[in-house]
C-alpha cells in the first residue's frame, strides 16, 4: 500500500472558479499562508487521503507523461525542495494549472488543497493536490483558513473530490524525470469496470498523467468494441445471435492465451464484414497485433449469455451451453403479428424444471 504511514508537513488551500458564460477563465483566489491544523483535523485529513488513495476500486496508479516545462510533476519536485515561503508561492501554480485545465463551462469550481509529506515503508516523499467541490456546508475565511476541515471534503458529499499524488523515491536525479516518480489518482467516478470514467481534465490536462493500458483493459475494449460492431451490423437477428455467441466463445471457451482481430474475424465473421470490423476496432484504439487475454474486468458479462424480448421475457445460459444447445432463428410472424419478424428458439434438451 503506497500511503501507509502518511505524514503531512505542509498544507495550503487556494480557490478556483467555474468559467464565465463566455468561457473566459476566472482568476483563482490564492491562499497566502500555510494552514495550521489541530491534531484532530490533521488526523482526519490523513485518514481521508489514505482511505481514498488506498482504495483499489476508485484509485489507480497512473502513467506519467513525458516531462515538459511547467508540468504538474515539475511543480511537485519544486514543492518538495522548497522552503515554507517558496512553497506558498509555488503551490499557486497548481491553482493556475487547474483553472486552465477546466476548459469546459460545466466543470464546477472548488478549492485546491496542496500538501507535501511522506508515505510508505520505506518512506517516500509525497506531493499531493486535491480538488474539492464546495457545497453548502463549506466555510472559510477571507484568508482561506478552514474553520472546520470536515466541511471541506470530509462531509457527506465525498464523491465531490479528486486527489492526485506524486511519490518520489529520493534517488533518481531531476534530469531523469519521470524516472523515480510514481503517480496515483483517486476519482469517485473511476471503477474497476470503467476506468475511463475518471475526469480526463483532472488526471490528464491538469496532472499530465494517463491511464495505463494493460491486458485486462485491452480485453474489455475488445469485448465492448466487438459487441458494438455486431449490434450495429445490418444482418438478421439470427445472424447477430450467432456472431455474439462467437464472441463469447472466443473470450471464454477458446483457450488461446491471446486475442487478435484477424483471428476473430477469420473464425467468426462473414467475409464482407472483416475489413469494416478491423477498421472499426482500430478506430477504437485496439491494436492490430495479438494481445494477452485477461478477462478479469469482464467476468460478470461472460458468466451468462442473454437474449431479451419485450414484456420482460429473457433467455439466459452459460456461453458454452448457449453455443452447444440453443439455436436462434428469425421467422415471419403470422396471426396478430403477421408481417413482423418473430424469433424461433430451439433448445436441444427437454424441460428439467419449472416454476
Amino acid at each position: 500500500m503506497f500511503f501507509e504511514n502518511l505524514t503531512v508537513d505542509r498544507l495550503i488551500i487556494h480557490e478556483v472558479h467555474r468559467r464565465l458564460d463566455d468561457r473566459q477563465a476566472v482568476q483563482p483566489i490564492y491562499g497566502n499562508q500555510l494552514l495550521s491544523l489541530s491534531a484532530e483535523a490533521m488526523d482526519f485529513f490523513r485518514e481521508r487521503v489514505v482511505a481514498a488513495l488506498g482504495s483499489n476500486s476508485q484509485s489507480m496508479q497512473m502513467a506519467i507523461s513525458p516531462v515538459i516545462a511547467g508540468c504538474a510533476l515539475e511543480v511537485a519536485a519544486d514543492l518538495l525542495a522548497a522552503d515554507d515561503t517558496s512553497f506558498v508561492a509555488l503551490s499557486c501554480r497548481y491553482a493556475d494549472k487547474l483553472t486552465s485545465a477546466q476548459s469546459a463551462r460545466n466543470i464546477p469550481g472548488g478549492v485546491v488543497v496542496v500538501f507535501t509529506g511522506s508515505a510508505g515503508n520505506p518512506a517516500r516523499r509525497v506531493a499531493g493536490v486535491i480538488k474539492a467541490e464546495t457545497h453548502s456546508g463549506f466555510r472559510h475565511t477571507q484568508t482561506l483558513q478552514v474553520q472546520y476541515l470536515k466541511d471541506l471534503f470530509l462531509g457527506p458529499q465525498t464523491k465531490l473530490f479528486k486527489i492526485g499524488a506524486f511519490l518520489y523515491d529520493g534517488v533518481a536525479p531531476r534530469s531523469a524525470m519521470p524516472s523515480g516518480w510514481e503517480a496515483v489518482i483517486y476519482d469517485k467516478q473511476m471503477t474497476p469496470k470503467n476506468r475511463d470514467g475518471a475526469a480526463n481534465y483532472f488526471y490528464e490536462a491538469f496532472l499530465g498523467c494517463a491511464i495505463p493500458v494493460n491486458s485486462a483493459q485491452l480485453t474489455r475494449r475488445f469485448f465492448e468494441g466487438t459487441r458494438e460492431f455486431i449490434n450495429a451490423t445490418d444482418v438478421s437477428d439470427e445472424r447477430k445471435a450467432d456472431l455474439l455467441t462467437g464472441l463469447y466463445t472466443y473470450l471464454k471457451v477458446d483457450k488461446s492465451p491471446t486475442l487478435e482481430l484477424a483471428t476473430f474475424s477469420s473464425q467468426y465473421l462473414d467475409t464482407d464484414m472483416k475489413d469494416d470490423y478491423e477498421t472499426f476496432m482500430l478506430a477504437k484504439s485496439f491494436p492490430s497485433n495479438a494481445v494477452a487475454k485477461d478477462t478479469s474486468d469482464i467476468q460478470a458479462y461472460l458468466k451468462r449469455r442473454r437474449l431479451k424480448f419485450s414484456r420482460d421475457i429473457q433467455l439466459s445460459a452459460p456461453p458454452d451451453a448457449f453455443a452447444e444447445l440453443i439455436q436462434v432463428r428469425s421467422i415471419e410472424g403470422d396471426g396478430p403479428g403477421e408481417g413482423q419478424a418473430w424469433t424461433q428458439i430451439t433448445i436441444r434438451d427437454r424441460v428439467r424444471d419449472q416454476e
